[in-house]
């Protein structure tokens, strides 16, 4: 049986969130409860997560120092607190992490989901947030009284194949604009199987997790062999004709576009800069503690995205 025994999800109304708090459900009984932390629990996904067996625990709308007494009395009994927030809120997790001390929880896990944070954090200016919660959970006061695990898996692998990074695919119709020469691979994995990680881990001995950075990878390429993955699966209709356009944005002319971006575009070309830089890619991954997960390969992606 698990050792945490009550995990609780806040920002569980996201992908991820969604479908960690399902996975975690899957055996009735195994947890004594799965708890979503919501703003609104009569939100529509909020109800279908308690008709699925979740406990909604109503949180502030706002997290900040004058609500952390009411994230404390949402957090009782609470073994474990997965923090699937999004960019706009990743700061306002030091009130989550203050709030789990005073209320006891064992385990906290911030929302990350992305590249070696350690590594390129100080030339990914986007993903500076993140970097202030991992020292303040590494911090001698907080990490005497409250476990961490920081989980990382490159790229999601839906952004990855989606015109946020570049791509333009519609039935027999694609184009690219290929961040840098194409050819320095990154690591993606689907959301879906972020969140069977996850699960893993909360069901494993704690142990394994303690303390650490745990990697998973649900597939690696280049951006050129991601081109020709998408160019293969594309569909030929008879008497349809098809086309497929690449272009190349040159590493130089991204770092250009950086001076001047702002809003969507400053995060967009940080992250296709990264691509093309090499800091996409995982140096290793953590798979093998978890063989019951079988990650969603790029190829078998594609082929259900140009159906």
């Amino acid at each position: 049986m698990p050792a945490f025994k009550n995990i609780a999800v806040v920002g569980g109304t996201s992908t991820i969130g969604q479908a960690l708090i399902k996975s975690l459900l899957t055996t009735k009984g195994e947890f004594d409860a799965v708890i979503l932390l919501t703003r609104d629990p009569d939100s529509k996904v909020s109800k279908e997560l308690a008709a699925l067996g979740a406990e909604t625990r109503k949180i502030p709308s706002e997290l900040s120092a004058t609500t952390i007494p009411a994230l404390t009395e949402s957090l009782k009994g609470v073994d474990a607190l997965v923090s699937v927030i999004g960019a706009a809120g990743l700061s306002d997790q030091v009130h989550l992490i203050h709030a789990s001390v005073q209320a006891g929880v064992k385990r906290f896990f911030p929302s990350e989901f992305g590249v070696d944070l350690d590594l390129h954090a100080p030339s990914i200016p986007f993903v500076g947030a993140k970097v202030p919660i991992r020292q303040l959970l590494r911090s001698p006061d907080i990490a005497s009284k409250l476990e961490y695990t920081f989980v990382e898996n490159g790229y999601f692998l839906e952004g990855f194949f989606s015109p946020f990074f570049n791509w333009q695919i519609s039935g027999t119709s694609v184009a690219v604009d290929i961040a840098g020469t194409g050819d320095v691979p990154v690591t993606v994995t689907l959301q879906a199987d972020v969140a069977r990680y996850l699960a893993e881990i909360l069901r494993a001995d704690p142990a394994i997790s303690r303390n650490k950075t745990l990697k998973f990878e649900g597939d690696r390429f280049t951006w050129n062999q991601a081109r020709e993955l998408v160019s293969s699966a594309v569909i030929h209709v008879p008497g349809v004709k098809s086309t497929f356009s690449t272009t190349y944005t040159s590493v130089e002319k991204l770092e250009k576009r950086l001076e001047t971006a702002q809003g969507h575009e400053w995060v967009q070309v940080q992250l296709l800069l990264a691509t093309a830089r090499g800091q996409g890619l995982l140096s290793h991954n953590h798979n093998k503690l978890f063989p019951n997960v079988k990650p969603t390969g790029a190829k078998e992606y594609v082929a259900g995205l140009v159906v």
